[in-house]
């Protein structure tokens, strides 16, 4: 049995939803819908002026505008995204709603994970887990598509301990993967 007491904060919360963002299959086609949308709705724009027979130069100018415009929001898309999410999860915390606990114990035994917080107990059978995914900052258990355990890399005492820890989880999910 593995034991683990983390504790998390708003970075390590953040660092999920951006991994999740440009890592998932949704997240990826909604970054790809975001950084578009504008240059649409700016090509649009001059087809409404082309068919309503505004002057030639009016046009150009506003192709050229909004060709600028589109070229940098295509450019800096990903960054106002995050930057947004940020703001959104000081928002939440404000508010006090953390999506969240702070502090948990992660246990892991041979059949289940166990999430003990201040005001939660949960348990997750092995064959639940759809992903795990290793980052510089953190360990990601997905046992949703959109929900996972985040183990930051400051839970272990070490690096041989982390890789440890990897290969069990793997060998645990693998192993039901298995026998379905």
């Amino acid at each position: 049995m593995l034991e683990f007491k983390i504790t998390l904060d708003d970075d390590d919360y953040l660092l999920f939803n951006q991994y999740h963002l440009l890592n998932s299959p949704i997240g990826k086609k909604s970054l790809i819908l975001f950084r578009f949308i504008i240059p649409f709705i700016s090509f649009m724009f001059v087809i409404i002026f082309l068919i309503a027979g505004s002057d030639f130069l009016l046009i150009l100018i506003e192709a050229i505008m909004l060709t600028i415009l589109s070229i940098f929001w295509i450019g800096y898309s990903k960054r106002i995204l995050l930057k947004s999410m940020k703001k959104r999860m000081i928002k939440i915390k404000k508010e006090g709603r953390l999506p969240y606990s702070n502090e948990a114990i992660l246990r892991f035994d041979n059949e289940s994970i166990y999430e003990i917080t201040p005001k939660t107990e949960g348990k997750t059978n092995y064959s639940l887990v759809e992903k795990i995914a290793v980052t510089e900052k953190a360990i990601y258990i997905y046992f949703s598509a959109i929900q996972a355990y985040i183990l930051p890399v400051t839970a272990f005492s070490d690096e041989m301990e982390k890789l440890k820890f990897i290969e069990f989880i793997n060998l645990k999910v693998d192993s039901l993967r298995d026998t379905k």
